[in-house]
């Protein structure tokens, strides 16, 4: 156990430190004061500095920087870790304010899963002193569905996701709402940085020298701490194969049928419920998700192949040579996730026509389709368009829906068919809209 006068220099150096400079989010953290903040997240996202943008706010509402406690459970000071490390740090910091033992605390404790039995310490903190604590841990160790079991009913959790394009503008200084001819081309250049370095708060601030290996280290860490590393498994070479190969084919159907067919002609020993447990894998450490089919049939949800999107693109092109992608591929995996930031994992589908157009996708809020949305890169070419619009046309119609919107690179247009309009916008103006959610 860390020594006290080592514990109290943890607490104090806090305190006497200005917070570091972040970028602020856009997502709404509201959490009553008698639950647990607790933020989720790939690996890198950010979920730090979401808790240094949380202190500002308290002290913003004129909150003391002393009913503040943050620690960070990965400082080499505390290293080893012991059960009781926690109480020992919150008994220290009473002894340092004994005042605010009548007042509400504000507790932030960072990386959490490194404290042995940490459940049981926020269990019972949570149930006995006037605090209001938050949490963040490592993705491979703290998952939104075992910290609700850890911690019983008494969470609400928050996905921490790499910066959207907006969040990205923000980090650059880049005012979003400057209409100007030369606000409109800084926001355009912005957009192909951010097509293809992707959204990590590190690689925004980073030498595009230095981009690559920076990311391609995320894979590693992803690979081998996040999946060999928590779930134990043996068969390294298979996982990295599939990790691989879903970001050389990010934005695509996935058959784990033919996907296993090919992974045992290259000679890999695998059964097909490993694969669809390791699909599980790397959804649960927030690497993946995987889209289904809209149906209102189960079985349809089912049977259909489901359409694979990377947490971040700049995963993809840091990890698949530029032949292997396409930037259309890039560009729908920027909307997925920008409705994913929206409406939830669970309320995005792709969709079929009765013709059998694909759709890419359809947003639903309270069982209702909201949106439908198509991405093309480019409607330059007349068959092109054709094709885009009259899908977007009959989805429409089936979905009984009065609009539906087209992103694309840089494209921009409106058009009516009787009380029916198809919006065409690139994504950088689409993807700053204020949101209607």
């Amino acid at each position: 156990m860390a020594d006290k006068i080592v514990i109290r220099e943890i607490i104090a150096d806090f305190h006497q430190r200005d917070l570091p400079a972040f970028t602020p989010r856009t997502i709404d953290l509201s959490c009553p004061e008698n639950k647990i903040r607790c933020l989720t997240g790939i690996r890198r996202s950010g979920k730090t500095f979401t808790f240094y943008q949380l202190i500002a706010d308290l002290l913003a509402q004129g909150i003391k920087k002393q009913r503040i406690l943050y620690v960070n459970f990965e400082d080499e000071r505390l290293l080893p870790l012991s059960h009781g490390e926690a109480s020992a740090i919150l008994n220290a910091y009473y002894e340092m304010f004994p005042a605010n033992k009548k007042q509400k605390v504000y507790l932030f404790f960072d990386e959490i899963q490194n404290l042995p039995q940490w459940e049981k310490f926020i269990r019972r903190v949570h149930d006995t002193e006037n605090v209001h604590i938050n949490l963040t841990g490592s993705s491979s160790q703290f998952l939104s569905r075992e910290i609700a079991t850890a911690l019983r009913g008494r969470t609400l959790s928050y996905e921490i996701f790499p910066f959207s394009f907006a969040e990205f503008l923000r980090h650059k200084n880049i005012p979003s709402e400057d209409y100007s001819s030369q606000g409109r081309s800084l926001i355009a250049n912005a957009f192909e940085a951010y097509l293809h370095a992707g959204g990590f708060p590190e690689i925004a601030a980073c030498a595009e020298e230095f981009r690559l290996k920076i990311l391609q280290e995320y894979f590693n860490l992803i690979l081998y701490k996040d999946l060999i590393e928590r779930y134990h498994i043996r068969n390294h070479s298979l996982i990295k194969y599939l990790l691989k190969f879903l970001l050389a084919n990010n934005a695509n159907l996935l058959s784990v049928h033919k996907f296993y067919g090919d992974a045992k002609s290259q000679g890999y020993k695998c059964s097909k419920d490993a694969l669809h447990n390791y699909l599980s894998y790397l959804e649960d450490a927030y690497c993946f998700s995987l889209a289904p089919v809209f149906s209102e049939s189960l079985r349809a949800r089912q049977v259909n192949n489901r359409k694979i999107y990377a947490i971040d693109h700049g995963l993809v092109t840091a990890m698949t040579h530029s032949r292997s992608y396409n930037t259309g591929r890039l560009l729908e995996t920027m909307v997925y996730n920008q409705l994913r930031r929206t409406y939830g994992r669970d309320q995005i589908f792709y969709y079929k026509t009765s013709s059998g157009q694909e759709i890419d996708f359809v947003a639903v809020e309270r069982g209702q389709v909201v949106e439908v949305i198509q991405v093309c890169v480019q409607l330059n070419d007349p068959a092109t368009k054709e094709r885009e619009t009259q899908a977007s046309w009959l989805a429409m119609q089936e979905l009984n829906l009065p609009n539906a919107t087209i992103v694309t690179r840089d494209e921009t247009d409106t058009l009516v068919e009787g009380r029916r309009s198809l919006r065409i916008i690139p994504f950088y103006r689409w993807a700053i809209e204020p949101t209607t959610k």
